[in-house]
């Protein structure tokens, strides 16, 4: 008997938050939102460090497709419009290995911008369609390897990327809109924080 497609989801899910954990010597803090009708499985922050975030989805397949000597992995899924892109929002795609148990190096950490504008199969419905066929051999050439990371390498890719992204709460001065309510005191925000994603990894 077969696994289920939601239990593939749990499993793959947790294989995640594992490796993340694992490869960020445990500086990365993965967390399940409460309701998941923003496409993103995650929410990962650094440990100790709340200001910045980013959202991951997990997108994974069971099988590869060969394609002469390559070995590809072959993503189908769809998207219900309009379609979320924001530099905060990541995919993680991946080949799940039913007989070993767990993710296939390499995996794909792919911004959703380029997945969105790369990987769009069509429209129907209202439904966006995308299919991602992305070689799993190390000296591929293809649009997707520029993306691809190790699964040891998963959480230092993670913290370059937040130390990259620009501080949410740069500016000074309060908003208009929050000074009018009622009850509101404004608190200047301190600088942030971030180290080197090498520190972070030690």
């Amino acid at each position: 008997m077969a696994i289920t497609s939601a239990q593939q989801g749990a499993i793959t899910e947790a294989e995640f938050v594992k490796i993340a954990i694992l490869s960020s010597n445990g500086a990365l803090v993965p967390a399940r939102p409460i309701a998941d009708d923003e496409r993103r499985d995650f929410e990962i922050h650094i440990r100790h460090h709340f200001r910045e975030t980013l959202a991951v989805q997990v997108k994974t397949a069971r099988r590869l497709r060969v394609h002469g000597r390559s070995r590809r992995l072959q993503i189908d899924f769809q998207m219900k419009r309009p379609l979320v892109v924001d530099d905060r929002l990541w995919f993680l795609l991946a080949r799940f290995d039913v007989r070993a148990m767990g993710l296939d190096d390499p995996l794909f950490f792919v911004p959703s911008d380029f997945l969105v504008h790369n990987a769009r199969h069509g429209l129907a419905y209202g439904v966006a369609k995308f299919q991602i066929q992305a070689s799993m051999e190390l000296t591929a050439q293809d649009k997707w390897t520029p993306y691809q990371v190790l699964k040891a390498d998963l959480g230092s890719r993670i913290l370059e990327i937040l130390g990259d992204l620009p501080t949410r709460s740069r500016s000074s001065q309060p908003r208009a809109d929050l000074l009018a309510l009622r009850n509101v005191i404004w608190v200047p925000a301190q600088p942030a924080a971030l180290q080197s994603a090498r520190r972070w990894a030690a």
